[in-house]
């Protein structure tokens, strides 16, 4: 009787010791010093060339990266991986995400928090938020507004500028992110698909005197190099879009060539077509979504 209930005490015991187990704090691994193996080994994804070129970039020594890359050729979603291993990597910094307006740029949030969700907990705060993703050593990765007044105080470490040819006030907005990174010698990524040549975005790629190869790392993807088995394109994908482009070619250069190309039956210069883009900076608030109530009594009044 007694052996019974020694027994019944030690299994009660030893149910308590793995539950508090389970209470104790995760022994973390840290994340791998490569992000190519980092993507691989974390979330399961094989970097494709031209991204082990751009994560080779990132780890320095080039602190302005240019990324023109084709549509579905996953810019966003590696370099999301990028800054997670970046956040990761360095404890007590702050990552900024801006783009044309602050929706984009929650969906690198939310594209963030996607990945996050995929390995322990540990390695970052809940819950999960829409416009930051906060880790454990105190990094923060943050979305922020077109607008280059909310930039401004802030010491930025890295900062992603998403869809940046399609963003207007192209330098307001740089000059803001550049001061923020005055003092951390940080990280400037620049990604989109091609759009207007009067921009800041252009020049960046194609001007080697105040952009030198030597300072600049430019990384430009066609679908040449994004089909399968190169990247993620599917071939079928390809000709369906090439015959729909057929009777518009420059929707072909800019989408999946990553080349400029302007259009000359258009009435307005696409340039002047971005400058029209309602943000936080010339609207108050970013264009998204506006109720037709409001517009009405905007009329009205």
């Amino acid at each position: 009787m007694k052996r019974s209930r020694a027994e019944a005490l030690r299994r009660e015991l030893d149910k308590i010791r793995k539950a508090a187990e389970k209470k104790l704090p995760q022994k973390l691994e840290p994340p791998p010093d490569d992000p190519v193996e980092f993507a691989e080994k974390w979330f399961g994804i094989k970097a494709t060339e031209y991204q082990r070129k751009l994560a080779r970039a990132f780890m320095k020594p080039y602190l302005t990266i240019v990324v023109r890359w084709c549509r579905q050729s996953g810019k966003s979603f590696f370099i999301a991986i990028l800054l997670i291993w970046y956040a990761l990597k360095h404890p007590n910094i702050e990552i900024g995400i801006v783009g044309p307006s602050l929706r984009q740029a929650k969906l690198y949030i939310q594209r963030i928090n996607g990945l996050l969700s995929k390995i322990p907990s540990g390695y970052y705060e809940k819950p999960f938020r829409k416009t930051m993703a906060r880790f454990p050593n105190g990094a923060l990765i943050q979305a922020f507004p077109n607008n280059p007044e909310t930039i401004r105080g802030h010491t930025l470490h890295v900062v992603c500028w998403t869809e940046m040819n399609f963003t207007p006030d192209d330098l307001d907005m740089y000059d803001a992110i550049s001061y923020a990174m005055a003092t951390t010698n940080g990280i400037f990524i620049g990604e989109s698909t091609p759009w207007t040549q009067n921009h800041l975005f252009h020049r960046m790629t194609t001007d080697d005197e105040a952009y030198p190869p030597s300072e600049v790392f430019r990384s430009h993807v066609s679908w040449k190099d994004a089909v399968r088995p190169k990247g993620p394109l599917d071939p079928e994908f390809i000709e369906r879009k090439k015959r729909e482009t057929a009777s518009d070619p420059t929707r072909w250069q800019r989408e999946l060539e990553a080349e400029w190309a302007e259009d000359e039956d258009l009435y307005f210069p696409l340039d002047l077509a971005s400058k029209c883009i309602g943000t936080e900076k010339n609207i108050g608030q970013d264009l998204e979504y506006i109720p037709e109530e409001l517009i009405f009594t905007s009329a009205i009044s």
